[in-house]
């Protein structure tokens, strides 16, 4: 039976010893690698990541999305080590703080603005009432 490398795709491959597990190595000559037939299951699917990057933006927690898509909790872990170290260091946020005064300034115009409505229609229902 010839095995093709799961990496490559060649069919020039040999035996090359068993793995600690027992599992039968093979050693690509095309690219050089070694691999284990039918080891690619155990490799979690760029669908499996979809998923799993989707369940994270809705903050499922770590051992929910374990169970679901059947991996483990180290692997995840890992995973999102990964995606932390992909992002950018500032996030796109700027370092200096707003105009304290100003924004200050702001919110208080806009609660006064809120109080003068308030208060008109708490004088609109006292006239009504009369």
């Amino acid at each position: 039976m010839i095995i093709s490398c799961s990496h490559c795709g060649s069919a020039k491959t040999k035996q090359n010893g068993h793995t600690h597990y027992g599992k039968q190595n093979h050693f690509c000559h095309g690219c050089q690698r070694q691999f284990v037939a039918g080891g690619q299951q155990w490799f979690v699917s760029d669908a499996d990541k979809s998923l799993i990057n989707k369940l994270l933006l809705e903050r499922i927690s770590l051992a929910g999305i374990c169970r679901v898509c059947d991996v483990s909790q180290t692997w995840l872990l890992a995973y999102v080590r990964e995606l932390y170290a992909q992002l950018p260091p500032d996030l796109g946020a700027t370092p200096c703080l707003p105009d304290v005064e100003a924004y200050l300034a702001d919110r208080f115009d806009e609660e006064i603005s809120r109080l003068g409505v308030l208060k008109k229609i708490q004088l609109h229902i006292m006239g009504m009432s009369m």
